[in-house]
This record gives structure tokens, C-alpha cells and sequence, in this order.
């Protein structure tokens, strides 16, 4: 099953990030720890790294936007069927 990912928080005070930059495009396959995103923060840019390993599905948030933290950011198929599945819906 496909799952969204939200935009994590990395500090205490972090209350949104600003997707500056996707590196991973949908279709791209990924393996947990790879980077999907840069996200820039009141204090840092942060890479932000994909959970699982998968297929990005889905990009919930455009490069330039900001996302409250625990807001959805990302979408991952599991596998190829998955993707399917996620793209018929």
C-alpha cells in the first residue's frame, strides 16, 4: 500500500519547512536513508531522507512551499503493483 509521509519536525521549535529542492522525482526508486528533498527551516536547510524503501508515487508539496510539520509531504509505493494501485486510484 502507498503511504504519505509527512514533513518531519527536526527541532523542538521547528513548527514548518520550505521544500527547497525534490531529488527524487516520482517513478524514482529509493532505498531507505536516500534523499528525496531539501527542506529549509527558520535555522538550517535539512536533507530530508526517505523512511522506506520504494517508489515515490507522489510529491504532496512543490518545490517553494511551505508545510507545517506533520503535514503530508510525500508519497511511497511499496512496489510497482503498489504504484499501480496508488495511481489508479
Amino acid at each position: 500500500m502507498a503511504t504519505t509521509y509527512p514533513m518531519p519536525q527536526w527541532g523542538i521549535t521547528m513548527e514548518e519547512g520550505t521544500v527547497t529542492e525534490w531529488i527524487a522525482q516520482p517513478g524514482d526508486k529509493v532505498a531507505e536513508g536516500d534523499v528525496l528533498a531539501v527542506v529549509s527551516t527558520d535555522k538550517i536547510d535539512v536533507d530530508f531522507e526517505s523512511p522506506v524503501a520504494g517508489i515515490v508515487a507522489a510529491h504532496l508539496a512543490q518545490e517553494g512551499q511551505t508545510v507545517l510539520c506533520g503535514g503530508d509531504l510525500v508519497v511511497i509505493a511499496s512496489d510497482e503493483a503498489d504504484l499501480a494501485d496508488y495511481e489508479a486510484s
